[in-house]
C-alpha cells in the first residue's frame, strides 16, 4: 500500500541498452493486454489510465526515462491519500509482463517510420481519452477510504469526521457513550423548540452534527458516507455542502412543527434530503453512475437502518423524511434543468427559501403553543394532588364510625373534588395542545365520571345499608382499572 497526496508508487526498470522506442513499443503492447487506456505516448513518455473494474477510482500510470533507467510511477486519480495497495498492484502486473516479453525483446532493427506511425495511431485513438475518469464510481476502496478525502469525494469526509470529533469531545465530558440522556442532547444543541423560541437559531444546523449514542453515529456516518461517494461528484464540491445544509435545516424547523417539544439530532435529519436527490437523478438518468441492483439495495438497506433504528428507539422521524421529501423536489429542479445545471441549482436554492421561510412563518407564529404546554404542565400537578384527597375520602369511610361523617366524607370532600377535577381538565383542555394531550385529558376527565359513579354508589350503600349496589360497584371497579391502564400507558415515555 501507498500513502501520499495522491498516493503513488514507483519502480525503476533498467533498460539494459535498449533503445527508448524499442521500449515504449513493447510497454504499448504491454498495455493492450492489460486493457489499460494510452492517454498520451511520444519519444520520452507514455502516460496510461487503468480500466475501472470494481466501480471504484482508477489510476494513472506515467512512464519516462532517464538514461538508461525508465521510471513507471502510479497514481490515484481521486487524489486518494491512502490506496489500498493497487498502485504498486498495478506496477506488479506491468513489470511481469515486461520482464516476459525481455526473453524475446530484440534492440536491433527498430523501424523508426513504423515506430512514429503507431505512436501517430496511439495518439489518435487516445485523443478523446486525456481525461478519462471511471465513469461508475460507485465503491471504496475499503472501510479505511470512507475516511479519505478525494477530489469529488472532499466534504462527506470533513463532515464524518466533524461529527466523530462532536461525539468524542461529548463522550470524554461525560455523556454515555450508547445512550444519551435528552437533556445532553439539548445541552450540546440539540433541536429543542423551547430554546429556539429564546432565540437560539443555529440548533437548527448544530443538531444535525449531535448523535444519540455511537450506534446512531455508526449507522448515520455510513448513510453519509455512500450518498456522498454517488453524489458529490455529480453535485460538486460546494454545492453539495449548501443542498446538505439546506435539507438539515427543512429537517429541523420540520420537526418542530410537528412537535415542538420533542429533542430532535442526528445527521439523517440532512442526509435524506440527498438520497432524494440521488433517486431522482437515477430516474431521470442524470449521474454517470449507472444504476444496478447493488446500488439499489446499498441505498435501501441503509435508509431502512436509519429508520429501522428510529423506529426501534420511539425517534421521531419527521426531520429524516421531510429532509427526504425537500431533495425528492430539489432533484426534480435539477432534472428539469438538465445539463443547464446551474439554473436547476438556482431553482434549489428558490425551492429551499420558500420552504424555510414558510415553516419559519408557522413556528413564530406558533409561539404561544410552547407558552400553553407549559402552562399545562405547570397546573396538572392540582389534579394529582385532589385526586389523592378525594381517594382519600374514599377509603377513610370505612373506618369512619359514625354514618353521617362517612357519607360527608364521601358527598362533600370524595365527589367534590372529583368534580373539580373535571373543571381543571376542561378548563386546560381549553389551551393550544397536542393532539395527544387532548386525548389523554379526555381519559382524565372519563376516568373523574367513573370515580364519581363510584362514590355515589358508595354513599347509597352506606345511606340506605343495603348491598344492592356491590355487583354494580365491582363492574365499575373494572371500567376504573381499565381507563387508568390506558391513563398510565399513555405516560409512559417513548
Amino acid at each position: 500500500m501507498a500513502f501520499g497526496f495522491p498516493a503513488q508508487y514507483s519502480e525503476l526498470i533498467p533498460l539494459n541498452n535498449l533503445s527508448h522506442t524499442t521500449f515504449l513499443l513493447h510497454a504499448i503492447s504491454i498495455c493492450k493486454k492489460l486493457n489499460w487506456h494510452i492517454v498520451n505516448v511520444d519519444e520520452n513518455l507514455l502516460k496510461i489510465i487503468t480500466q475501472n473494474n470494481k466501480n471504484t477510482w482508477n489510476e494513472t500510470i506515467s512512464i519516462d526515462f532517464d538514461e538508461n533507467t525508465a521510471k513507471i510511477t502510479s497514481y490515484s486519480n481521486g487524489n486518494q491519500i491512502y490506496d489500498c495497495g493497487r498502485n504498486k498492484k498495478n506496477t506488479a502486473l506491468f513489470l511481469d509482463l515486461y520482464f516476459e516479453e525481455l526473453k524475446s525483446i530484440s534492440n536491433s532493427g527498430t523501424d523508426e517510420i513504423k515506430f512514429q506511425e503507431q505512436i501517430k495511431r496511439v495518439k489518435e485513438n487516445s485523443a478523446s481519452k486525456e481525461n478519462l475518469s471511471p465513469t461508475n464510481i460507485s465503491r471504496f476502496y475499503s472501510i479505511f477510504s470512507v475516511f479519505i478525502p478525494t477530489k469529488d469525494y472532499l466534504f462527506t469526509p470533513i463532515l464524518i469526521y466533524l461529527n466523530l470529533l462532536i461525539f468524542i469531545i461529548m463522550t470524554y465530558s461525560g455523556v454515555h457513550f450508547f445512550k444519551p440522556a435528552p437533556q445532553d442532547i439539548v445541552d450540546w444543541g440539540g433541536n429543542y423548540g423551547p430554546m429556539i423560541y429564546e432565540n437560539e437559531w443555529w440548533r437548527l444546523l448544530s443538531c444535525r452534527f449531535i448523535h444519540n449514542g455511537f450506534l446512531h453515529l455508526l449507522i448515520n456516518s455510513l448513510a453519509l458516507a455512500y450518498i456522498g461517494l454517488l453524489l458529490e461528484s455529480y453535485l460538486k464540491k460546494w454545492p453539495f455542502l449548501a443542498v446538505y445544509l439546506l435539507s438539515g435545516i427543512i429537517g429541523s424547523l420540520s420537526s418542530l412543527y410537528w412537535n415542538k417539544d420533542f429533542v430532535s439530532s442526528g445527521a439523517a435529519g440532512a442526509f435524506f434530503g440527498l438520497y432524494g436527490i440521488v433517486i431522482i437523478a437515477f430516474l431521470f438518468k442524470r449521474t454517470n453512475t449507472k444504476i444496478n441492483l447493488r446500488i439499489i439495495f446499498t441505498i435501501v438497506v441503509l435508509l431502512a437502518l436509519n429508520l429501522g433504528y428510529n423506529f426501534i428507539n420511539k425517534i421521531n422521524c419527521t426531520a429524516e423524511l421531510a429532509s427526504f421529501a425537500s431533495g425528492i423536489l430539489f432533484g426534480l429542479a435539477l432534472s428539469l434543468a438538465n445539463k443547464k445545471k446551474d439554473y436547476g441549482l438556482a431553482s434549489i436554492s428558490t425551492v429551499a427559501t420558500i420552504i424555510i421561510v414558510g415553516l419559519f412563518i408557522n413556528f413564530k407564529n406558533s409561539k404561544v403553543y410552547i407558552y400553553q404546554v407549559m402552562e399545562y404542565e405547570k397546573r396538572i400537578p392540582e389534579f394529582t394532588d385532589m385526586e389523592k384527597m378525594a381517594l382519600e375520602a374514599y377509603t377513610s369511610y370505612f373506618d369512619e364510625e359514625s354514618r353521617n361523617n362517612a357519607l360527608y366524607m364521601i358527598k362533600d370532600r370524595g365527589i367534590y373534588y372529583w368534580n373539580e377535577n373535571i373543571t381543571l381538565i376542561t378548563e386546560l383542555d381549553n389551551l393550544y395542545l397536542p393532539k395527544e394531550i387532548h386525548e389523554h385529558n379526555n381519559k382524565l376527565i372519563e376516568y373523574c365520571r367513573l370515580r364519581i359513579k363510584q362514590y355515589e354508589l358508595a354513599y347509597k350503600k352506606i345511606a340506605e345499608q343495603s348491598t344492592l349496589y356491590d355487583e354494580q360497584m365491582v363492574a365499575l371497579n373494572f371500567q376504573i382499572q381499565s381507563i387508568m391502564h390506558k391513563i398510565k400507558k399513555a405516560q409512559t415515555p417513548n
